[in-house]
């Protein structure tokens, strides 16, 4: 009697920490959620994002024209020159005195055809009056002809004299970077040698590439024109990581994918005139303008990233789990959504951390359709 009194005394007391223990358990915690419910697809405007490089509109070697001692140089290497600004002095004395000797040779053609002129009219006059000869009169006519040519060529003469003279100082053909020096002051140059190069960069090119599966996914066809709906764009620049201040557009697209890189090469021509972008810059290329074609949407901050991809908590039966999926373009404060949600889940947008698997959540306010 006594071991089964002390036998239900022993259950007793098990059954009394048994109840313990289950009263010191916490219970789960509800977390307050607001919620999103994912709407039907729709089309949307997307921002395409590509990496790129500066380069620049064209480069330029300047080279020297005529043969003389390269006297002056009027730039600092790396410096931003202006076009028709000059850069050298190549010495002027020899094709000064050309200049001069054709034009004194011009005003000595000039008076000998005005005096042939008035002694052809003289002659052409006395002729028709048959006081003059036809040999006197030919003669007076060729005169004339040969001093009129006379002064033709005089003037040739001293339009190449008066070339060759402004050749003397070597001018920037245009606006730009200008480099390092290839013919140091003082060394004899001829015609073609090239003394300097300059870099144009306003504008500026940025060179970038489409991906093939993105011109799938948004629908475009490769014609021989082009990526037709592409070219004009408008296009932003992303330099290290501040939004540059000129938008550019799409000039240029590629009519073939690129076997190598799986991409058709574009690209963008922005303005640059306080020359902020140099050429071989990398930059982050932002492609506006282009419609995705029914997509699902999800604001962004729904969305964290795991070791194993992006992911979001759908909630279901009060209790959320998580839900891999699959990102596309990123727009304002949306993302597109490849794969893993469709319409009418509904999904939490805040307190995402305090969320774990089975959760017990109270939603407490639901946005979206």
């Amino acid at each position: 009697m006594l071991r089964i009194l002390s036998f239900i005394f022993a259950i007793m007391l098990s059954l009394s920490g048994c109840a313990k223990k289950d009263a010191e358990q916490p219970k789960a915690t509800i977390v307050p959620v607001t919620a999103y419910q994912v709407p039907q697809p729709k089309d949307h405007k997307v921002e395409l994002v590509y990496p790129g490089k500066t380069k620049s509109i064209s480069f330029v070697t300047v080279s020297a024209r005529i043969t003389g001692v390269l006297q002056k140089q009027y730039f600092k290497e790396g410096d931003f020159v202006k076009k028709g600004q000059v850069l050298f002095l190549i010495e002027p004395d020899l094709y000064e005195a050309n200049y001069k000797s054709a034009k004194a040779n011009l005003e000595r053609a000039l008076a000998e055809y005005e005096k042939a002129e008035k002694d052809w009219r003289r002659i052409e006059a006395s002729f028709k009056a048959k006081v003059v000869s036809e040999q006197e009169r030919d003669f007076a006519l060729s005169a004339y002809k040969t001093a009129k040519a006379n002064v033709e060529y005089a003037r040739a003469q001293l339009r190449q004299a008066e070339i060759n003279l402004g050749y003397t100082k070597v001018v920037a053909p245009v606006s730009g970077i200008v480099g390092q020096r290839m013919v140091d002051v003082g060394n004899l140059v001829n015609p073609g040698t090239p003394l300097v190069t300059i870099n144009q960069i306003d504008p500026i090119y940025v060179d970038f590439s489409f991906p093939d599966r993105d011109l799938v996914k948004l629908g475009f066809e490769i014609t021989k024109k082009g990526l037709m709906g592409l070219k004009g764009l408008k296009l932003n620049l992303i330099l290290e990581g501040k939004s540059y201040p000129y938008s550019g557009v799409i000039d240029f697209i590629d009519t073939i994918i690129d076997e190598k890189t799986a991409s058709v090469k574009a690209r963008g021509l922005f303005k640059n005139p306080e020359r902020i972008l140099l050429p071989g810059q990398f930059v982050q290329v932002v492609v506006k303008g282009i419609t995705r074609k029914n997509v699902i949407l999800v604001p962004q901050k729904a969305v964290f990233q795991t070791p194993t991809g992006p992911v979001v908590w759908l909630i279901k039966d009060n209790k959320v789990q998580p839900q891999p999926v699959k990102l596309g373009e990123t727009s304002d404060e949306y993302v597109v959504i490849e794969e893993g949600l469709k319409p009418g889940d509904i999904i939490a947008l805040d307190n995402l951390l305090k969320l774990k698997p089975d959760v017990p959540v109270k939603v407490e306010k639901v946005v979206g359709e």
